[in-house]
């Protein structure tokens, strides 16, 4: 296999593989984008070249192989994603249209059952691979970035939510360090619950 580098997106890497980013975005959550925005994979290929939202290309760091996105992961902190999610109401508005009420209350929906960090954590979110190369390590290489991010800008932990229905990446997390702290469930019919893990900072990969 070609060697991966993770880098931060930029212009240029959108310009010409948005629609890739978009979907490895897409694919870390299908179901809950689908139910919040319709059109989750159109929302977020517009919402990805904005750059403006916390599914913005800004907010991303892609790993690359060949100079192709392979695999993509977010990461922010609570003050940040309170001001990402003007950006994202404002992506809303423009693509939803006269859907945009219920896309608003089914984002809030959704917000309980993954709802914003705590302060002084770093929230990794939207972690994705080509399908063509899981199992590969790269999750993995994806995973020890942002926590590297978050000991060098010193947060206390990293945290995240991950499905009920995805205990392959949950057993992925619990590998690299990662420690169950709170299991919400779902009353939305085709959302299933969510356990949020976190790690602490200092823990050596």
């Amino acid at each position: 296999m070609s060697e991966v580098t993770i880098v931060h997106a930029n212009p240029s890497l959108i310009a010409e593989q948005s629609e890739i980013l978009a979907s490895l975005i897409y694919s870390s959550g299908p179901v809950a984008f689908d139910y919040v925005f319709g059109d989750g994979e159109g929302f977020l290929q517009y919402s990805v070249v904005k750059g403006r939202s916390q599914f913005g290309y800004q907010n991303h760091y892609v790993a690359l192989m060949d100079g192709n996105i392979v695999g993509s992961v977010a990461c922010f902190d609570r003050q940040q994603l309170l001001t990402m999610e003007i950006g994202c109401i404002l992506d809303m508005l423009s693509y939803c249209r006269l859907r945009f009420p219920l896309a608003a209350k089914r984002g809030l929906a959704f917000e309980r059952i993954c709802p914003k960090p705590a302060k002084n954590t770093l929230y990794l979110a939207h972690l994705g691979v080509d399908a063509t190369l899981r199992g590969k390590g790269i999750g993995q290489q994806l995973i020890e970035f942002v926590h590297r991010q978050a000991r060098d800008k010193g947060y206390q932990s990293v945290t995240l939510d991950v499905a009920h229905s995805n205990p392959r990446a949950e057993q992925l997390y619990l590998r690299q360090g990662f420690e169950l702290i709170d299991t919400r469930e779902s009353s939305i019919t085709s959302i299933v619950g969510h356990n949020r893990l976190q790690k602490t900072i200092g823990f050596r990969f």
